[in-house]
């Protein structure tokens, strides 16, 4: 077992906490599959409109990797498929019939479980629809069926501004999150590794076996997976390492021990625009944001699935994202305030001492979606390394990306973070630059140089 104080970082306490209460939401009308969730795939439709459909029918496939099957969450009726630009799919809308009528797949006893091979388990994800919950580093890609990873980790902590408990989500799951933690055992002839947070009392962590446990603590990004994988088992040039969220964990061994394609999620609904509706959601992936919050007149909000740094607007009429548990509402901006910089600044938030509120006794604020300034050259400061716990030189791995020199920012450390990492950066630079975008950039350049 490792302990680890992560130092650098900041947490930005924003009003808006869920509560510590899981209400089941009812069925929504409709679902949506979103093949942009899945990074590295190239989605090939297996359904049209008018189709009927159960839980776990294939919904697409990847084109490189056939066997890799994304799935319905949901019975009933395929309603719409939606195209954007070049006809890429971003979404296959389903309308549920309320009966959740499953395809059935091949259950396991427990203690079997872990006598199974690799090349079992990996059949079982496939037809069962789940791989795509495995990713891999570098690159943030769903993980390839036929490569062998040195090492595996479960993302169960988050650090995130408003993020949902996940020892709290965990608390009385032990057998189906031990199940999901031996499955992922036989995939590797590396270790498993299990990061969550210092404090944590959820036995489906705290009495884990067969695995690893690191515990972190720490300002965010502490609970980030490129945290965890730095100062556990490094990332260097040619490694190859999975990671999976600890609620997808859940899944896995709810696949292996009852046969059914699991579609439950626990989803922390957050921010201040979140009005009486701040709680931990119990719905289905790919359940829409109007679900969850209860039918709110949401005129002049923002809704985000995912946190204030590292999620999407996805809109009022938006989908939960294949990854995601945190659902987000907070004011819109834009609003431009006379003079404002030449007030004290008492209530405004600050990472700098730019404003009075510096001063103050930390609490927890109010922030909305503007930028409160305009975008200007990038200028070499301290703010982006306070910020990253990772051995990189952020600035010059900018400056490598932009020039596009892949060589320089391998060397700098790119291939073992992503742009979750560099979140705080956008959030605090005095350039108004997005970082993470960049460090996107880059990663993408460097992927299809490789795959020439």
């Amino acid at each position: 077992m490792g302990s680890f104080s992560i130092q650098k970082g900041r947490d930005i306490l924003l009003k808006g906490a869920a509560k510590k209460e899981i209400v089941t939401i009812p069925l929504p009308k409709r679902v949506a599959v979103q093949p942009p969730d899945f990074n590295g795939l190239s989605s090939r439709l297996r359904v049209k409109v008018d189709d009927h459909v159960k839980v776990g029918t294939t919904i697409f496939s990847d084109k490189g990797v056939p066997e890799i099957q994304v799935a319905s969450p949901a019975s009933g009726k395929v309603v719409a498929v939606n195209r954007g630009d070049k006809r890429a799919l971003l979404s296959i809308v389903i309308e549920t019939d309320g009966r959740q009528e499953a395809e059935s797949r091949p259950k396991f006893p427990r203690e079997k479980i872990r006598t199974l091979s690799k090349a079992e388990i990996t059949d079982v994800l496939l037809k069962g629809h789940l791989w795509p919950v495995l990713r891999r580093r570098p690159f943030s890609k769903v993980a390839d069926p036929h490569l062998k990873p040195k090492s595996i980790f479960v993302h169960a902590m988050n650090s995130e501004p408003l993020a949902g408990d996940v020892d709290f989500i965990l608390q009385g799951r032990e057998g189906e999150f031990q199940a999901g933690l031996d499955v992922l055992k036989g995939l590797t002839d590396g270790d498993v590794h299990l990061c969550y947070a210092q404090g944590a009392t959820s036995k489906a962590l705290t009495q884990a076996a067969h695995v690893q446990t690191h515990m972190f603590s720490g300002p965010h990004p502490a609970g980030n997976v490129s945290t965890h994988i730095h100062y556990v088992d490094p990332i260097n040039k040619g490694d190859l390492v999975w990671y999976v969220e600890a609620q997808d964990v859940l899944r896995i061994g709810s696949l292996f021990l009852s046969g059914v394609y699991p579609t439950e999620r626990i989803v922390a609904v957050t921010g201040e625009g979140a009005v009486h509706h701040q709680v931990y959601a119990k719905t289905i992936v790919g359940a829409p944001l109007s679900s969850l919050l209860g039918g709110m007149t949401l005129q002049q909000m923002r809704c985000l699935s995912g946190s204030v740094l590292s999620g999407r607007d996805v809109g009022t009429g938006g989908y939960l994202r294949f990854y995601d548990s945190q659902v987000t509402v907070i004011p819109e901006g834009g609003k431009r305030e006379l003079l404002g910089w030449l007030m004290p600044g008492a209530r405004k938030y600050t990472f700098s001492r730019t404003f009075l509120s510096s001063f103050l006794p930390q609490r927890e604020v109010s922030l909305d979606s503007g930028e409160h300034g305009s975008h200007r050259a990038i200028v070499l400061n301290h703010v982006y390394d306070s910020l990253v716990p990772l051995d990189i030189m952020t600035y010059f791995l900018i400056k490598a990306v932009l020039a596009g020199n892949v060589e320089e920012a391998e060397q700098l450390g790119i291939l073992e973070c992503d742009e979750e990492d560099f979140a705080l950066c956008t959030f605090a630079c005095p350039s108004k630059t997005d970082v993470g975008k960049i460090i996107r950039d880059g990663l993408a350049l460097i992927d299809k140089k490789d795959s020439v």
